[in-house]
């Protein structure tokens, strides 16, 4: 039997330590989120979101924020003015008449979503990939200041060479009553 523990200890570790292999993601060059970025502070790239009811795209404008340090994260805020954000995919638009409204204030005012696409080439060096959303909760202010979250996810593609990736959002609206999977689409252009 003293033989034997052993043996069975390191068959019991052995078969307890499975490799676990993440899925390969192949790291983007610099340039591919900055196509739709520049350090103005006016720039905003040609955003559009399709808009079922009437069957035809809007243009809104919204500035992105890029990281030296994530070169593959794209998201939109002002970093110009403190305390300001943007229409960050028209949500300022879409939820603005529920009731109570969305503040204007100085603070609160527009959405920050610091880090909303994640860039993901298809090859090393590709110059074509897939846009991941971020999942995550993006908060909203009302005008007395309480607020609400709506969940974003959903993915898309991108091409460097056409200047343009596109993206399917999906909301969770049920904070505020809504159904757990609004899909709309978007178009970016720099």
């Amino acid at each position: 039997m003293k033989k034997i523990m052993p043996f069975i200890l390191a068959t019991i570790a052995f078969l307890g330590c499975k490799e676990q292999f993440a899925e390969y993601t192949y790291a983007p060059n610099a340039t591919a989120v900055r196509i739709w970025y520049k350090s103005d502070q006016y720039y905003t790239p040609s955003a559009d979101i399709y808009l079922d009811t009437l069957g035809t795209w809007r243009k809104f404008t919204s500035f992105p924020l890029v990281y030296d340090n994530d070169p593959n994260k794209y998201g939109f805020g002002n970093p110009w003015v403190p305390g300001k954000g943007s229409n960050a995919l028209y949500m300022n638009t879409i939820y603005s008449r529920l009731p109570g409204g969305l503040t204007s204030d100085s603070g609160y005012y527009n959405i920050t979503i610091p880090k909303c696409f994640e860039f993901v080439p298809e090859s090393p060096g590709a110059t074509k990939g897939i846009v991941n959303v971020i999942e995550q909760k993006v908060r909203l202010y009302r005008r007395d200041k309480t607020f609400f979250d709506i969940g974003i996810s959903g993915t898309g593609s991108y091409n460097e060479e056409a200047r343009l990736f596109e993206v399917t959002v999906v909301f969770d609206e049920t904070a505020v009553g809504g159904p757990a999977a609004v899909a709309r689409k978007y178009r970016f252009a720099p």
